[in-house]
């Protein structure tokens, strides 16, 4: 039976302007949060769509494809996938890159490992035809390039109708490693692409929208936070929950993520 899927896409507009590293979301009360997490696993940013739970179902495989990029990205995408599995308890490794091929780390059956989370580094002129070519035209040149337009950085996800997620990419621009202006804002470029490979990795686990004036969280376009947010930690942690079904709408999964939180942070 072929099971089609839908795409969205997530983008990363990270706001360089005084950026911090500090925790937030620990006095983020429990109805803040549930709040929080309506906007941003079950709204919707860039496409209309019914609201309901997406997340996966399969472990996640992830490969990163591209030449010459710095160790810091690697080492940006390491750690990421490694405190997603920690906070999910869901599967999430990360089983290729060129790197690990040259090195040779990669696991002894990687070809027989379905790997569903590409994340391409390039020249922002390359990776069009890149994306397409990887994917198997599943994402069009034509589209990336717009999508790149909408943010520093992006990722798309494939959907299955059941609300399960089949495939995702996410794309950085080689640029963001040497740029330090954008317009009239000095970045550290370093801040840039930590701040992009963790809110783009995260986004591809289902917290997929951001949420204007979300100041205790990465996913919202004023941000100033670089890395996950407790109340984050608590969002990822609340979609994992088992009880947590892809495909569910907001009337059956917020009152989990209500009943979770009431157990897990009781009093806030």
């Amino acid at each position: 039976m072929r099971i089609s899927a839908r795409i969205l896409v997530v983008a990363c507009a990270f706001v360089a302007a005084a950026v911090t590293t500090a925790r937030a979301g620990d006095d983020v009360s429990n109805a803040d949060l549930i709040k929080a997490f309506a906007g941003v696993a079950l709204g919707s940013e860039y496409e209309k769509r019914i609201p309901r739970v997406i997340k996966w179902e399969k472990p996640v495989n992830v490969a990163v494809l591209g030449k010459g990029y710095p160790p810091l990205f690697e080492d940006l995408v390491v750690r990421q996938v490694a405190d997603l599995a920690k906070e999910t308890g869901h599967p999430v490794a990360l089983v290729y890159s060129d790197v690990m091929r040259r090195e040779k780390r990669l696991p002894p059956n990687v070809s027989k490992i379905p790997i569903n989370v590409l994340v391409f580094f390039a020249p922002k002129a390359q990776l069009p035809a890149m994306v397409e070519k990887h994917t198997k035209g599943a994402f069009k040149a034509t589209d990336v390039a717009k999508y790149l337009k909408l943010g520093f950085c992006h990722g798309r996800l494939q959907i299955y109708k059941s609300g399960a997620l089949k495939f995702a990419y996410a794309a950085v621009p080689a640029e963001m490693v040497t740029q330090v202006q954008y317009g009239n804002v000095q970045v550290d470029p370093k801040i840039f692409l930590r701040a992009c490979v963790t809110e783009e990795l995260t986004q591809l686990m289902g917290l997929i929208n951001d949420v204007e004036g979300l100041s205790f969280s990465i996913f919202s376009n004023s941000s100033r936070h670089v890395d996950l947010t407790e109340a984050d930690r608590w969002m990822l942690r609340m979609l994992y929950d088992p009880r947590m079904k892809p495909g569910m709408k907001a009337d059956a999964a917020l009152p989990i993520a209500a009943q979770y939180l009431a157990l897990e942070r009781p009093g806030k």
